[in-house]
């Protein structure tokens, strides 16, 4: 039974609504909803907003989650009015309460319709301050079989009418079989018109991200047309951006050397090959696959700094702005002893939540893998994000040059900076705020405890890293259930967020959430991909194929249909038609 208000020493009054402030809160919004919400959370798409409800002490109380508008949904649009042009360039302006989660705790009577009023008031000015755009209609799903609506309807929202129970999926329409009520909050005078009216009611143009016309949605295809063309006119047989769409289809179903994806290229059809633009035979009248010996020569040709460059540019349109991400390196096949790529290390940037390789560089024997992250770190520019690192990169230089970039860091440090290491665990741990998790899986128990220090007011030759804020502890002790032997592990490290940004459990989880890398991507390039047993040594051809191993690991990624990769590989070898269309459809 719910509390009342007064047994928390909290009013309604009290109550207010505020978006997230920076990465660190983003990121304790994202596993808040993950670990409490029915449904999980596994990120937005597009131009989101994320509220919180806290009351004064600044304690969170509940989590308001915004993304665009439906893509269609029949009651709305035929309420509305509007025309098919009119909605793809005014759909911005409708936003959807994707997920609305009261947190476990303090409950108060009527804080879900108190916080859900208060982000509604407040959403149209929000989301223009960050996207650049206002909202003129706020809009959400209900399922009637778990809900009632009766906290939106207690808010002032209207329901519409029941949903067809369909889903866009990337091959179309299908049906799920689970009809919602839709419930509308207009958010100005006559919405429907302002939103089927002959002019925009909003300057859309000045805004950034306007959503394109039907057909102009961006594919992959259409970012691998980016690729400058290095060939000569003359003689030229197949588009450079054919022959990528093979690749990146091939490693989508397991296809591993240029090789095996000339034999990809030749089992697929008239119809297949009509779709990617293949070369057509004026003699043959028939539409010729690249061979064998093109593909190997094309990909150990291309410069792959283009190439990488394209592929950054289609993630960067499908990602948020403010994702951690963990650097590392991962060794890359030899090349031969004087070619023109000499290559040794592949260092990447990968996402932490979705496991999206967001960029990749090279690095050679001489600069190693420190001068290889700083200069992705350059490259990338990743200002208001968190950078996971490793305790080969607790240096002064890479520090400064994260701060300088405005992003912040995360380091473990080893005995490798031995001054550091000391001056860490010097530290009197025990006055230290403290957190703990247990998690039980493959045959063992694991307890982590993560304590934080704020040191930011030492004296700048104590733990000499440039920008830091807090020094934590993180202790691991494992036990193997099956024979009871115990493992601690102690490991020590400095963060340039402050304590207002990320607390235990936050270190705790960018921690964890970097060694994902590991896992996500490096293992499924070595195992999946057998990436460890190259033989490939040809040009630019490894680190080619790697540019395109990741733009086939993201897609399974951003699918959600498959748990692990060699899954979707064998679902996509199977079936040509759906690798293909993954790289030349836009997104849903």
């Amino acid at each position: 039974m719910a509390q009342r208000a007064e047994d928390c020493g909290l009013t309604l009054k009290q109550v207010r609504v505020r978006p997230v402030r920076d990465a660190a809160e983003r990121m304790r919004w994202d596993r808040l909803m993950n670990e409490h919400h029915y449904l999980g959370f596994r990120g937005m798409v597009g131009g989101g907003l994320r509220h919180v409800a806290e009351g004064p002490d600044g304690r969170w109380l509940a989590l308001i989650g915004w993304a665009p508008g439906a893509f269609k949904v029949k009651v709305r649009d035929v309420w509305l009015g509007w025309a098919a042009e009119q909605q793809f360039r005014r759909l911005r302006l409708v936003a959807n309460n994707t997920r609305f989660l009261v947190l476990p705790g303090c409950h108060i009577r009527n804080l879900a319709s108190r916080a859900l009023s208060l982000s509604t008031r407040r959403l149209s000015a929000d989301m223009e301050a960050r996207h650049g755009y206002p909202v003129l209609l706020a809009e959400t799903f209900v399922d009637l079989k778990r809900f009632q609506g009766t906290c939106y309807r207690a808010a002032n929202w209207m329901p519409l009418g029941m949903t067809r129970g369909y889903a866009r999926t990337r091959g179309g329409w299908a049906a799920h079989g689970q009809p919602k009520q839709l419930l509308v909050r207009p958010l100005v005078a006559d919405v429907p018109a302002a939103l089927s009216g002959l002019e925009d009611p909003v300057a859309l143009d000045a805004a950034e991200g306007d959503p394109p016309p039907p057909g102009r949605l961006r594919s992959l295809y259409d970012f691998l047309c980016e690729v400058p063309e290095y060939r000569r006119a003359r003689g030229l047989r197949h588009r450079l951006a054919t022959v990528l769409t093979v690749a990146v289809a091939g490693k989508l179903a397991g296809v591993r050397g240029a090789t095996a994806l000339g034999e990809f290229a030749a089992r697929l059809d008239q119809r297949q090959l009509a779709a990617i633009r293949a070369f057509y035979s004026p003699s043959t009248k028939r539409f010729v696959a690249p061979s064998k010996s093109s593909l190997h020569r094309i990909l150990a040709e291309l410069d792959p700094d283009t190439l990488e460059q394209a592929l950054r540019r289609w993630v960067a349109s499908r990602q948020g702005p403010d994702a951690p991400l963990a650097l590392d390196g991962k060794s890359a096949p030899s090349n031969r002893p004087g070619g023109p790529d000499p290559d040794r290390m592949f260092i990447a940037a990968v996402e932490h939540s979705s496991g999206v390789v967001h960029g990749q560089t090279a690095s050679d024997s001489a600069g190693g893998e420190i001068d290889g992250v700083r200069q992705l770190i350059r490259e990338l520019a990743p200002a208001g994000r968190t950078l996971t690192l490793d305790a080969l990169h607790s240096c002064p230089n890479t520090a400064r040059l994260i701060v300088e970039q405005g992003a912040e860091y995360v380091m473990p440090v080893k005995g490798n900076r031995p001054t550091l290491y000391d001056d860490i665990r010097a530290f009197d741990w025990d006055t230290a705020e403290k957190v703990h998790t247990l998690d039980k899986g493959h045959g063992r128990l694991e307890e982590r405890s993560c304590a934080t220090l704020v040191v930011d007011d030492l004296p700048d030759d104590i733990a000499a890293l440039p920008g830091r804020r807090q020094a934590f502890c993180i202790v691991r002790r494992r036990t193997v259930l099956k024979t009871g032997k115990t493992s601690v592990e102690t490991a020590y490290g400095l963060t340039s967020l402050g304590a207002d940004q990320a607390g235990p459990s936050e270190i705790l989880a960018l921690n964890r959430g970097h060694w994902g890398i590991e896992n996500r991507v490096h293992y499924v390039r070595d195992v999946t991909y057998d990436e460890d047993r190259s033989r490939i040594r040809n040009g630019r051809l490894p680190r080619n194929l790697a540019c395109l191993t990741n733009a086939a690991i993201a897609i399974v990624r951003w699918n959600g249909q498959f748990r692990h990769q060699p899954e979707a590989n064998r679902h996509y070898a199977a079936r040509y038609d759906e690798a293909l269309q993954e790289v030349l459809t836009a997104p849903a």
